[in-house]
């Protein structure tokens, strides 16, 4: 296709690139000496050691290290001895994205000169290019054999490197929109044995949200529908909330949660001011729950916190461990798992946050006002304040305190925590209360908490113990004394059950986390309470490990249950072993098969054998079981099940299916993303509304992967959404090029947005949609046209889109089907001309027309 010619225009610029240091003398070249009849051709800035000015795809690195890869536009200039030399076009706004102080150096606005260039000759933008000179000492280098832009910048000039966190600086509000994620679920059980009969039950969520500058409204509502009884539907949270970046905290108003590091966290209706720790460059993050279970069937999953529901769906028999919902920080977490059989397993998983040990100089502070919002609409809303503080003190030290108030409670706590360094943290609090239940006499005590938490790097081992005193039965929390004000008075069922209310005397719980790198990985966890007004205890412990073995898995699981009244004990253990390897010999390299065992001691023993795998690019997931129960009758010791899972562009649909001869059960579900801004409609997979969200935009390629995430691709507009952006962090966001359309191309494939909390950053790719044509350009005598002239699309505006060979071929990409070139190799008319084109109807094999148009 290319013509041998090439080769003597590569070598003249390559040898172009040389600098002066390098040869000994200095080379001119003949226009005359390549092949063809180039004898016009202007080579004289290739002589000059120089290249032409224009718009080249290159990596930016600052003072070494690499933070950009884009299309720049380079403008020409001569250096005091009058070589030329490329200089590219920076706004202020990417010398702020690279981590320059601009806001130091104001006369970085003005250009040079007063001449302007352009970001991309693909899109037509003309911007103000910034005079580097401004900053002393710095320059830019352009090397342009390696593409590549190195920057200098004195290191007065460069803000210091935060760790995890990008400078706020950067940090983007993204833009106004509306979006909402949808949930819905079914399930249907059919009793063919002994008692004949049918439970349905069907669960949705809805999760609309209004983004408005730095301000986030969410909402949270659910849906609950059983058998023939009437739906119900229950706000979670309705709230608007804004980040204040200067002070590195979030207002929020409307229905939220305290946090729970002074006091156990409180719903309320009302406003909140409180610090951000994500706008914090601190390793130390919010501690994050997980719930782990074994379930003995294909089983529901119930997640409860104060009496809302966070997590409600189908997980397959055997371990599991979730962690896939949105918990207030603190408060125990109630679980219940509802087996196929109808029988439920019901424990709770105790949520604490890690010892106190904050950095010297930093203050963590919460205040809060409005009303007491329990889960149980019958509750009366009660006035609440509640207002906590943390400080960081030297010597590793860290004091904290806080004071609750309400119509009939009021609550003090203070602590101190200890740094203890490679011994870990340590903090011990003390809080002091006074109630008045409804209906009963005045009440106080207090309780102390010891907390020690420790992560071990080296090890990866995660270790938190905390430890309850309860000084006397009269302490009770804000929520168990303003829970017991129903409106209209007590009943006489609800002053029985208050007075038979168990009151804590201890509670303990520790959480182990240990990774034993090549030998697998160990995790634990126990807690126990007992209580003043009765004897006996509640003990809840679970234990698993894991091993990869090549491409083997294997697990073992245990989880106990344990309970003692002074006549009665219970005492539940389940135990499981779970067994996972490749079929990649028989059945492709994406089915697995897998064997689960376990065994409870109140049900028996159940294994089970299936296969898993995915479909279609990752975006189909499925698993088959087959299930034998012993110590059961005979006619349900069989079951078989079936899972499948889409995730789609627009997307998710769930189903499931599990059939003995006595149980058969259903189960359906869908769940997805709206998005509507000045973008227009973006239908996408849920949503993570407290995150990032990046609105990918790529007009015109459709169906193209974002991010790896099986199923996200861009719709036939070229958009959707990527989410799971960390907010005040970089993310890069990336589209695959390889599945472009034929007649698409893009002028880079990585996208870089620093989100704030919740917000929605376009991700903009520049796209040229249209022919890929390599043109022969011709004179009215039928000669090529001179070498090195510069051709542009009239219709794009844009600056240097294709330099001419020695051929008067020229290569371009995004065409219309016609349209025109304006050719340009010298400033006099006569060194001008137009060339009208028209693409062919057939293409050559590599995707590409060969066409000659006559410039005039």
């Amino acid at each position: 296709m290319f013509s041998q010619r090439k080769s003597a225009l590569v070598i003249v610029v390559c040898l172009a690139t040389l600098t002066p240091a390098v040869l000994a003398k200095e080379y001119l070249f003949e226009a005359s000496q390549l092949q063809g009849d180039v004898s016009n051709a202007d080579i004289a800035l290739f002589n000059e050691g120089g290249q032409l000015p224009g718009n080249y795809h290159v990596d930016v690195l600052v003072n070494g290290e690499q933070v950009d890869s884009r299309e720049i536009f380079f403008r020409q200039r001569y250096t005091a001895s009058g070589r030329p030399v490329l200089e590219p076009c920076l706004n202020r706004k990417q010398l702020a994205r690279y981590g320059v102080k601009v806001e130091d150096y104001p006369a970085l606005d003005d250009t040079r000169s007063g001449e302007e260039g352009s970001s991309s000759a693909k899109t037509g933008v003309t911007m103000r290019c910034v005079d580097l000179s401004v900053i002393p000492q710095a320059y830019a280098d352009f090397q342009f054999s390696a593409q590549r832009v190195l920057l200098s910048i004195p290191q007065i000039a460069v803000h210091a490197k935060l760790k995890g966190i990008a400078p706020n600086y950067l940090w983007d509000d993204g833009i106004p929109a509306l979006l909402m994620n949808y949930q819905y679920s079914t399930v249907q059980t059919d009793y063919r044995g002994y008692a004949k009969g049918r439970d349905e039950s069907q669960y949705a969520v809805l999760e609309p949200g209004i983004n408005l500058g730095a301000w986030r409204l969410r909402n949270n509502t659910t849906w609950r529908k059983n058998n023939d009884r009437s739906g119900r539907w229950q706000s979670s949270y309705t709230y608007a909330e804004r980040g204040l970046n200067s002070f590195k905290s979030r207002l929020t108003l409307g229905e939220r949660f305290t946090s729970s590091e002074v006091f156990d966290n409180v719903p309320f209706r009302g406003v909140m001011l409180g610090s951000d720790e994500a706008m914090v460059p601190s390793h130390l993050r919010m501690f994050s729950p997980v719930v782990r279970g074994i379930a003995r069937t294909q089983a529901r999953v119930e997640i409860k916190q104060n009496g809302y529901t966070l997590f409600n769906s189908v997980v397959a028999q055997g371990p599991f461990a979730l962690s896939d919902f949105s918990a207030a920080d603190g408060g125990d977490l109630q679980v219940t798992v509802w087996e196929t059989d109808g029988s439920p397993q019901t424990y709770t998983v105790p949520y604490q946050t890690p010892a106190m040990a904050l950095h010297e100089g930093y203050l963590n502070y919460n205040l809060m006002a409005g009303q007491y919002r329990s889960a149980d609409s019958s509750i009366q809303a009660s006035s609440v304040a509640q207002a906590t503080a943390m400080y960081g003190l030297p010597w590793d030290l860290t004091v904290y305190g806080g004071i609750q108030g309400a119509a009939h409670y009021h609550s003090f706590s203070a602590g101190i925590g200890k740094s203890l360094g490679s011994w870990g943290s340590l903090s011990l609090d003390s809080t002091q209360a006074r109630g008045v239940r409804q209906g009963k006499k005045a009440e106080q005590g207090g309780t102390w908490r010891l907390r020690y938490s420790k992560a071990i790097e080296e090890t990866n081992t995660h270790f938190i113990l905390s430890s309850y005193q309860y000084a006397s039965s009269g302490y009770s929390t804000l929520s168990e004394v303003l829970d017991t004000y129903y409106k209209g008075g007590a009943s006489g069922n609800e002053g029985w059950f208050e007075n038979n209310r168990d009151r804590r005397k201890t509670r303990s719980t520790l959480t182990i986390s240990q990774s034993l790198k090549t030998l697998g990985y160990l995790n634990f966890n126990g807690s126990r309470e007992n209580y003043w007004n009765r004897t006996g205890y509640n003990d809840s412990f679970g234990a698993s490990y894991g091993v990869g073995l090549r491409d083997v898995s294997l697990s073992l699981s245990w989880m106990q249950n344990r309970s003692r009244y002074a006549w009665q004990q219970n005492n539940e253990q389940i135990f499981s072993f779970m067994a996972s390897m490749p079929l990649d010999r028989w059945m492709g390299s994406a089915v697995r098969a897998n064997y689960q065992m376990s065994s409870s001691s109140s049900g028996g023993e159940t294994q089970q054998a299936g296969l898993s795998g995915q479909a279609f690019d990752r975006q189909l997931n499925w698993t088959v079981n087959q299930q034998y129960r012993s110590g059961i009758e005979s006619g349900d010791r069989n079951n078989s099940a079936m899972q499948l899972g889409w995730y789609g562009g627009y997307g998710q649909l769930t189903g499931n299916y599990s059939y003995s001869p006595s149980i058969k059960q259903l189960g359906m579900g869908a769940s997805g993303g709206v998005v509507i801004s000045s973008d227009g409609v973006t239908f996408a997979q849920p949503l993570d509304m407290n995150n990032g969200i990046a609105l990918v935009a790529a007009p015109g390629a459709s169906g193209v992967p974002v991010g790896g995430w099986p199923g996200v691709k861009t719709d036939f507009r070229g958009y959707t959404t990527l989410s799971y952006l960390s907010p005040y962090q970089e993310n890069s966001v990336s589209l695959d090029p390889s599945w472009l359309p034929a007649d698409a191309e893009i002028v880079q494939t990585d996208v870089r947005v620093v989100p704030t909390k919740g917000a929605i950053i376009p991700a903009r790719f520049v796209t040229q949609i249209g022919g890929r044509a390599l043109i022969t350009l011709k004179n009215l005598e039928n000669q090529p046209v001179p070498f090195g002239a510069l051709a542009t699309l009239e219709e794009r505006q844009t600056g240097i889109a294709g330099v001419v060979g020695d051929s008067g071929q020229v290569y371009f990409s995004g065409l219309q089907e016609e349209g025109e070139l304006s050719v340009k190799w010298g400033p006099s008319l006569s060194q001008q001309c137009r060339a009208a084109y028209r693409l062919p109807e057939n293409k050559e094999l590599s995707g590409i027309y060969l066409l000659t148009a006559v410039c005039r």
